[in-house]
């Protein structure tokens, strides 16, 4: 994976064993905007394979494969010989994923690979994939103000995948070499994706997790703001609590970078659902106490 093509094999065929799971976040067109031609390429190429085993342990272990779990899953093997195998420390997919769901859907994942004869998929797409990924590049991704993070981690760790399958979501592998996925539904037109977000996640999630535990008024403030049926992705206080520093951070990415506060702080109150993240103010505030 290079600046001349960043879309990652690992994760999209990840990305296509979801699709085929009927997970909605990767095939729903009430989720996202799943019906681009490459989309539709997708479903038709591999249809026959609905019933593959892989595809049927991916449903079995919905709870595991679904979301940022599948991107988890991706940076944490690497391919030699035509063939996908663990990295040597994968310490870093617990919690997610154990050693046994890891190593059986590894065996399946490689099974779909090899009947589905997916490196010849992936491998007629990739002009397509160097047209997106220099879209991306000169007007997002090269304008990120990489030195802004150095205050938080070490920029040289970060690293940012482009799926044209499903996207925005962040992973990590053991701390250290640190994964933004994004998604474009459409190589010729980009919304402004969420790179600062997902690169956020990487030193606010563990501030998140320290206020929930510590300070009973944002825990409060999490809890309450939990929505199971508009937002299921932040089904918990936990996850609430990530995705509110995370975001707070990400206004502060902005500020500094000559947005108005105001308008960011309206927007991202109102973000998923029309009362999404009404203590936004005060998340923001906590962040801007840290820097006094």
């Amino acid at each position: 994976m290079s600046n001349k093509n960043m879309v990652d094999e690992r994760f999209e065929l990840a990305a296509v064993i979801c699709r085929l799971a009927e997970r909605p976040e990767y095939s729903s067109p009430d989720f996202n905007a799943f019906n681009t031609d490459h989309h539709k390429e997708i479903a038709k190429t591999f249809a026959p394979y609905a019933n593959h085993e892989a595809i049927e342990y991916a449903k079995r272990m919905s709870s595991i494969i679904c979301y940022d779990k599948p991107l988890r899953f991706a940076v944490h093997i690497k391919k030699e010989c035509n063939r996908f195998d663990l990295i040597d420390d994968i310490s870093s997919l617990y919690g997610a994923w154990t050693p046994d769901t890891a190593t059986d859907f590894l065996r399946l994942y490689n099974q779909f690979y090899a009947d589905t004869n997916y490196v010849e998929f992936f491998n007629k797409h990739l002009l397509l994939f160097e047209e997106a990924t220099k879209e991306f590049v000169d007007r997002f991704y090269s304008h990120i103000d990489f030195d802004w993070f150095g205050k938080y981690l070490d920029p040289s760790n970060l690293r940012c995948i482009l799926s044209l399958s499903s996207g925005n979501y962040f992973a990590s592998v053991n701390n250290k070499i640190l994964y933004c996925l994004v998604q474009t539904n459409n190589r010729d037109r980009f919304d402004v994706p969420p790179i600062v977000h997902e690169y956020c996640h990487a030193f606010a999630n563990p501030l998140a997790k320290k206020w929930y535990n510590e300070n009973a008024v944002f825990q409060k403030w999490c809890d309450d703001s939990v929505d199971s049926l508009n937002m299921p992705f932040y089904n918990n206080g936990i996850y609430m609590a990530y995705e509110y520093v995370t975001r707070a951070y990400n206004v502060l990415y902005e500020v500094e970078h000559g947005s108005d506060y105001n308008e960011w702080i309206a927007t991202v109150k109102k973000m998923e659902t029309k009362d999404g993240f009404p203590y936004m103010e005060q998340v923001y505030n906590m962040i801007i106490a840290l820097k006094k």
